[in-house]
């Protein structure tokens, strides 16, 4: 789904599979397919710096097609800005 979630989102045919022992890095690879920024992604970001998982993706091993030939940007949420706030540095 692209947009704002699981009941108002829109579906998003992408055809593909993404399968992985570690989660971080079936996560890294997952938002690289959606055409989202990584490092705009707090969660992940956040659980990067904890160290359970690999986020590097020269160094996560895709097997099957190139990456890059099923990119898709898919749409984020409309208060996409508000969720992220936690994120930004105080002034």
């Amino acid at each position: 789904m692209e947009g704002n979630g699981t009941t108002l989102g829109t579906p998003i045919d992408h055809r593909v599979c993404v399968v992985s022992q570690d989660w971080l890095a079936a996560d890294r690879v997952g938002v690289e397919l959606m055409g989202i920024d990584f490092t705009k992604v707090g969660y992940l970001n956040h659980c990067a710096t904890m160290g359970p998982g690999n986020t590097e993706l020269d160094k996560i091993s895709v097997i099957g097609e190139n990456l890059t030939d099923h990119i898709k940007s898919y749409k984020l949420p409309d208060n996409y800005e508000r969720q992220i706030i936690w994120m930004k540095p105080l002034s």
